[in-house]
C-alpha cells in the first residue's frame, strides 16, 4: 500500500510538469533518473490516487461497501485543494459523480489507481476478480477500466505469490493487452492521458522493466503521462515484488494524513498475519 502512495506522492509534482509543460523533452524526463535528485519535495502531495488507494483498504478491512466507502472519502477531501498551478486534485468527472447518485461509466485509469488492496488482501485470483470488479464498477463501468483494474490486483497477487517478471509479462499478455513498448520510445513521445487502456500496460511495463523499487517510481515518472497514476500503479507492483526501504516509507509519512494512517496500519497488520497462511500457487 505504501508502495502505491509513495508513487502517488513523487509522482504528484511531476505530473503538473506533464500537463503545464506538453512538449517536455526527452532530457528533463531523463531528470529523474538521477538518484542525487531527491524523490520528494515541497511541492509533492497525496493526491486522490492515494486517498481512494485508502478507500479501498478501508472497505475491505471493515467489511463494508466500496462505493460507500470511495463516497465517503471522496467527500470528506473534495476540497482536497490545487496544485501549483491551481488544478484541482479530484477529477472533474470523479467530482460529479461525488455529487450525483449514478453509476460511473469512465474510462479513465482512477479505478486501476486505487485498486491494490484487493491484489494483497485476498488470496486466490478468483476472489481478486470478483472484488476488483466490484471495486471499480461503482464509477469506471467501462470495460477497459474493468480489465486494467483486473490486470493490476492479479499483478500484485501473483507477484506475492513469486511470480517472476518474464511470467508476469507473459500472463498480462495472454490474459489483458500487451506489453510491448521501447522504454525511450515512451520517453520521447508518451503524451499524457488518463484512459486506462494507454496508462496501466505503461506502468506495468515500467514494473517489468526496474532494479529495484526506487529504480520504479523514477523509471515510471523518466516516461511522462499522467505521472502520480502511473507511479502510483508501478509502486504498488514494485512494493510486492521488492518491498520498500524503510527511509522511503518514514519520508512518505509526512505526506500522509492521520486518519490514512490508521487505515494503513491496520492494512499491514492483517497483511502481515495473512502471510503466515499457505495458498496454493494458480498460475
Amino acid at each position: 500500500m505504501y508502495g502505491a502512495i509513495i508513487g502517488d506522492i513523487v509522482g504528484s509534482y511531476y505530473e503538473v510538469l506533464e500537463i503545464k509543460n506538453k512538449n517536455r523533452s526527452y532530457e528533463d524526463r531523463m531528470k529523474i533518473m538521477d538518484r542525487n535528485v531527491p524523490l520528494f519535495n515541497e511541492n509533492c502531495s497525496c493526491t486522490d490516487d492515494s486517498i481512494l488507494t485508502t478507500a479501498i483498504a478501508d472497505a475491505i478491512l471493515n467489511g463494508e461497501s466500496y462505493e460507500k466507502k470511495l463516497r465517503e472519502y471522496g467527500l470528506r477531501e473534495i476540497n482536497l485543494g490545487k496544485d501549483i498551478y491551481g488544478r484541482s486534485r479530484f477529477g472533474k468527472g470523479f467530482v460529479e459523480w461525488l455529487k450525483n447518485d449514478y453509476m460511473g461509466e469512465s474510462f479513465g485509469n482512477g479505478s486501476a489507481m486505487r485498486i491494490s488492496p484487493v491484489g494483497y488482501l485476498f488470496n486466490s485470483i478468483n476472489e481478486i476478480k470478483i472484488e476488483s470488479l466490484n471495486a471499480t464498477i461503482p464509477s469506471h463501468n467501462h470495460i477497459e477500466s474493468i480489465k486494467s483494474s483486473e490486470a493490476v490486483a492479479v499483478s500484485i497477487y501473483l507477484l506475492r505469490k513469486g511470480m517472476d517478471k518474464d511470467s508476469l509479462k507473459e500472463y498480462i499478455e495472454k490474459h489483458y493487452f500487451s506489453l510491448e513498448y521501447d522504454l525511450d520510445d515512451l520517453r520521447k513521445n508518451y503524451k499524457f492521458t488518463s484512459r486506462a487502456i494507454d496508462s496501466v500496460p505503461q506502468a506495468i511495463f515500467c514494473f517489468l522493466n526496474s532494479n529495484d523499487f526506487e529504480d520504479a517510481i523514477r523509471l515510471s515518472i523518466s516516461i511522462g503521462g499522467d505521472s502520480d497514476t502511473i507511479a502510483c500503479i508501478t509502486g504498488a507492483l514494485a512494493e510486492s515484488y521488492y518491498g520498500i526501504d524503510e527511509e522511503i516509507i518514514e519520508c512518505a509519512k509526512t505526506y500522509i494524513k492521520d486518519y490514512m494512517k490508521d487505515v494503513i496500519d491496520k492494512f499491514y497488520s492483517t497483511i502481515n498475519n495473512k502471510n503466515n497462511i499457505l495458498v496454493k500457487k494458480e498460475y
